[in-house]
Parts: C-alpha cells; structure tokens; sequence
C-alpha cells in the first residue's frame, strides 16, 4: 500500500432516495445505510441527468452528460436499445475505471445489472476483473420449465397479458432455485464483491464497483421483508404491477409500497454485510465508500406506478449519494444543486486525482465550505422524448421533441417547489411566466447541442 486510498462504489438501481432514514423516511428500516451516512457527506438535492439504466451509468462513469446530444442506436435483440442513450460505451469515452487503471489501481466490477452485460456492450472496460451474477429480469438464463410458472397469481385479469409480461416470466424461472435468503441477487452480489475484498485485500490501491439491480422491479423481497410493512392480501402478490394505480385497491396499493420497502430494507442489508467485510478486513480506514442510485421510481404519484418517461417529478429524478471519506469523519449535509456528471470528478477528487478534460461534471466536495450554494443553478434530466429543468423554485417537464403516440396527458407541467415539495399540482396555466421562462431555458440548452448548459437561467430564475 502506497497510502492512495482504495474506492468502494455500492449502487442500487431503482433505490427512492426518500426510503433511506437519513434522507428523512420514519417507517422503512435501512439501519446499515444510515449508518454509513453518519459517517459520511450526505447530497440530499442530487439529481439523475439521463435515464434510465444503462444511460445512468455512462453518465456516473464518464462524468459526461448525455442530454441533449443523446442518440438511438439501436441493436438487434435488444428492444430497449429504441430509447435515446441505451447504447455501448464510445470508444473516445474515458472511465473511472480506466483512469483508476492507468493510476495503477487493481480495477472490478460485480454485479447482476445484466444490461451491461448485453452482445456489444463494453462497460466492463478498465476493469481488471468482473463477476456477472446471472439471472436478473429478462436475462435469458432458463428456457424452462414454463408449465411451473403461473404468472396470473401477480395480475389482475383485466391487467394480465402473457405476451406483455413474459420477461416476468423469464425472472420466475430464473428464480425457480431460490431457497434461502443468501440465493436472492443482491446477497449474491454483496457475498462476491466481499469474496473479492477477502482475495484481493493486498491488491491496493483498488477500485471495487457493485451494482446492485434490485431494488428494481419485480418487487420480490423475502417475504418477512414486505410483511413488515403491510400484509399479504387474498388474491394476487402484485410484484410487477402495470403503470395505473388505480388498478389496485388500498390494501392492494399498501402492499405495492410493502414490497419496494421490503426490497429497500433487503438491500440495505446486504450492503451491510459488505461493509462489515470492509471493517473486518481492516481496509474502512483506507477506503472511500459510496452510495448511489441511477433514479427513482412513482408508487402512486400522480397515479401512476413504476418509473415513467412524461414524470420527471423527484421520486423519480432524485437520487441518494452518499461519500464516506475515512480522512473526514462525520455526518454533513450538502444541499445544493448536484447532478449525475458529478460523481466521477468528485470521486477522483477523493484519490488526488485530475479529472479528464472530457468530463463535464465538477468535484462537489467544494460545497462543503457552502452546503447550500450548489454546483448548478438548474438541474437537466431526461427520459425518452421527455426532458426536466429544476431549479431550487421550480420543476418543468416538457416534450422535447413529439414523441411517437404523441405528448402525454398534464405536459408540459410545472411544479412549485416552494409550497408544494412532492410535486403533485401542476401550476403551469397558473404560471404561464415562469413555465415560459423555464420552457426558454429548456429550448436554450437543446439548442447548445450535445451536453449543453448554457451558463445559468435568463432573468429572475
């Protein structure tokens, strides 16, 4: 060891910020995590910049931002690749990774993000090693038998078709073998990355990289997990359920959020054995630890459930991040402005080590002197033909370009962040001022091209 300090990065894709006790929720358990937060540099205003998965990770790797510049490249069988940004990495992007890499840190992925994993993708790229935990999702790991599944158990008729729900399907398959808790993916990917710390604990510096797919949807924690929050209800376990939240009765609606915050406090746990590998294996005080999430996802706002591309509301744009520096102990919180392109150069900023010119995020470790100045005025994210502009007042989601099937019902929408927090009146007819003056500043950045950012907003935002 050279006295460089080792990286740990933990992320949970689909992990709701406002599920964490130290982002301020009273009712889920994530004692591990808030743990880790005590410690640590807390971002309580960090915001997605494109979404979703795989677009999330090509901004958190290369500190790039992808909007408004983003293309469609799509790739043969793989339908998600039809969305702006689902594409592999360029051969001109630089990585973490790689830089940690060429600063002669022993570099590895783990995960079960089986996006990532897809013919032609390369975000395993500057890593020495990865360790790809199959199974997730759609990943087409079984073929059978399909007679032992029984998808109507999950939907209502009237919401139930098999060609609509197969990749459910293909996840009960590959979950067929599941027996104890140690068998769920997020144990499996925490027990590899802590195998990894245990062989590799004189290999530093290092770069650790885990990628958590849950708690993405389905929502299918341990049962004592969701029972803790809300009970079974007689009739179906809706651990996948379609869009409309009307759907769903109360009790029925109870155990949707039952099973995310049984899934939340699932991982929460398994990050905590990680993290207690850490401690054990004496490496806590040489190591820079971090938490974070690619988005959100909806569980009722404005009815609807799960993530979607016309709702850039907070429950799906903003994400936890959270940065356990050994050599500055204690719990503080920024609350400023900082966005996805942030985290590479912030966490290079930790190593000592220079950003790359390409990168367009700065190190926001500076806003510890000034927890409320912010490294941005407005916040840009975008999903599929959707974008939002955010700034501390305002919220403005709008169409960016005519999506097929046309603009979706409430858009453009805008949100009075001062009196209304959970973004749930749309104001825009009450404020035709402001929504202009955001709808300008959205139109301003298209026009800049390709990550751009004019310098901040015109006139009184």
């Amino acid at each position: 060891m050279d006295g460089r300090l080792n990286l740990l990065v933990i992320v949970a894709d689909t992990f709701r910020a406002d599920h964490l006790g130290s982002y301020g929720n009273t009712w889920i358990r994530t004692p591990h995590l808030d743990a880790l937060a005590a410690d640590a540099v807390r971002f309580t205003q960090a915001y997605a910049e494109g979404l979703p998965t795989v677009d999330a990770r090509r901004v958190f790797m290369t500190g790039r931002r992808l909007f408004p510049g983003w293309e469609v490249r799509p790739h043969k069988g793989d339908a998600l690749s039809r969305q702006p940004g689902w594409h592999a990495l360029d051969e001109d992007d630089v990585t973490l990774a790689e830089v940690l890499q060429a600063a002669g840190y022993t570099t590895a992925l783990v995960t079960d993000l089986y996006h990532l994993f897809k013919p032609g993708r390369n975000f395993h790229r500057g890593f020495d090693a990865w360790q790809w935990i199959r199974g997730q999702e759609e990943d087409r790991l079984r073929t059978g038998p399909r007679a032992a599944v029984n998808l109507e158990r999950f939907f209502h008729p009237q919401t139930y078709r098999r060609t609509r729900f197969r990749g459910l399907e293909q996840y009960l398959l590959n979950v067929m073998d599941r027996h104890a808790e140690e068998d769920y993916f997020v144990a499996r990917v925490m027990r590899t990355a802590a195998a990894w710390l245990q062989d590799n604990r004189d290999n530093r510096p290092f770069l650790l990289w885990v990628d958590a797919f849950d708690p993405h949807e389905p929502w299918d924690p341990p049962t004592a997990d969701a029972d803790r929050y809300a009970p079974a209800v007689p009739g179906i376990e809706p651990i996948a359920p379609p869009g409309r939240w009307d759907d769903y009765s109360p009790q029925e609606q109870a155990r949707i959020r039952a099973l995310y915050a049984g899934e939340v406090t699932l991982v929460d746990r398994w990050i905590g054995f990680l993290l207690a590998e850490l401690d054990a294996l004496a490496l806590s005080r040489e190591t820079v630890v971090v938490f974070l999430s690619d988005h959100g996802t909806l569980l009722g706002e404005h009815g609807r459930v799960r993530k979607q591309h016309h709702l850039l509301i907070g429950a799906e744009t903003r994400i936890p991040w959270i940065v356990r520096d050994p050599r500055q102990p204690g719990a503080r919180e920024v609350t400023g402005l900082v966005q996805a392109e942030d985290v590479m150069p912030t966490l290079l900023g930790r190593l000592g080590i220079t950003a790359p010119e390409r990168v367009d995020g700065r190190d926001a470790w500076v806003l510890l002197d000034n927890p409320e100045a912010g490294l941005h005025r407005y916040t840009l994210t975008a999903y599929g033909d959707y974008a939002s502009v955010r700034t501390p007042d305002w919220n403005y989601i709008a169409a960016y370009r005519n999506p097929e099937g046309g603009v979706a019902e409430g858009i453009p929408a805008l949100f009075d962040l001062r009196g209304d927090a959970r973004e749930e009146r749309n104001v825009a007819q009450a404020h035709p001022d402001a929504a202009e003056e955001m709808d300008r500043l959205l139109r301003r950045c298209l026009a800049a091209g390709r990550g751009g950012r004019p310098e901040g907003p015109p006139g009184r935002l």
